[in-house]
């Protein structure tokens, strides 16, 4: 019996705390970065789905997620350990959805392991996908000013959340995207569109549609089986169909990124003057010290 007791209260532990995934995972989008993905975020939150795991996502909470993606690319593209069901549990458990990368690097297997999940293909032109990638998202990582380099490293010296999505970012051009945009379209636009492939050879047709936000309420209403979202016109009173959101086009983008940066340089600040003024603090304890204990041999001697 007294052998029993400690395999009954791992057991009653186990029953008694919470599951990783709170609320099931209904739709994945098969999307890649610049293809409409935050207006998608934005359109599935007024559809109810709540919430869509997206990049933003990941740069909201760098610290908590960032170390997860990068065992989960090393799991795929290097055979590196593994991610399973309860890992992805435990990374997206509080979504019923997610959409853009890093998730969308795993489309085929999370619609595999989440299987009553439908699936969207967000689809964007190629060439067009390539311009806007090289237009925000290029620019952004590879700056060309002096000054913004030296600010980017002091954000990594002393802020943890830059240094944390620096982990994720080295391993993704590691591993799942290692070609430079700027200077290997051709490499980018194989990329892009073995992924898709990879998309359609491994999700059932019968689970996914295609589909572009320009294509707007309808189609992605109908697939997932809910009414168009409607507002009440300001000058005739009527209720009409909702605009369909428009998010993150190249000024936002460059505008967030922006603002990103600015929150990182302010959180590097703060450490960095916190640290002097440790370090001051901890010099002028040690110099008062140091003459006391001078003082008080003089008075000695």
């Amino acid at each position: 019996m007294s052998q029993s007791l400690p395999s009954q209260a791992r057991k009653a532990a186990a029953a008694a705390s919470p599951p990783d995934r709170l609320v099931p995972m209904r739709l994945i989008i098969c999307g890649v970065h610049r293809t409409g993905t935050l207006s998608m975020r934005n359109a599935l939150w007024q559809l109810g789905l709540h919430d869509c795991y997206h990049m933003h996502t990941l740069i909201e909470n760098p610290e908590r997620d960032a170390s997860q993606w990068v065992r989960a690319l090393e799991a795929k593209y290097a055979g590196k350990g593994t991610f399973t069901r309860d890992d992805w549990d435990r990374l997206l458990g509080q979504c019923q959805a997610v959409c853009d990368i890093p998730p969308a690097f795993f489309g085929a297997e999370l619609a595999q392991i989440y299987p009553d999940a439908k699936v969207i293909i967000l689809t964007r032109d190629p060439d067009k996908w390539y311009d806007s990638v090289l237009n925000s998202i290029y620019t952004m990582i590879k700056p060309k000013s002096p000054f913004v380099v030296l600010q980017r490293i002091f954000c990594l010296l002393f802020d943890s959340k830059t240094r944390s999505m620096f982990q994720y970012t080295t391993a993704l051009t590691k591993y799942a995207m290692p070609y430079d945009h700027g200077k290997e379209k051709d490499k980018a636009l194989a990329w892009y569109k073995n992924q898709y492939q990879e998309f359609y050879d491994n999700i059932p047709q019968d689970r996914r549609i295609d589909y572009a936000v320009g294509d707007g309420w309808k189609p992605l209403c109908d697939f997932l089986g809910v009414p168009v979202p409607m507002v009440k016109d300001d000058v005739t009173g009527d209720m009409v169909e909702a605009p369909f959101p428009r998010l993150n086009d190249r000024g936002s983008f460059a505008t967030n990124t922006a603002a990103m940066w600015s929150k990182g340089r302010k959180r590097a600040t703060d450490n960095f003057f916190g640290l002097v003024g440790r370090a001051t603090m901890m010099g002028v304890v040690g110099c008062a010290g140091y003459f006391a204990v001078n003082r008080l041999q003089a008075q000695l001697s």
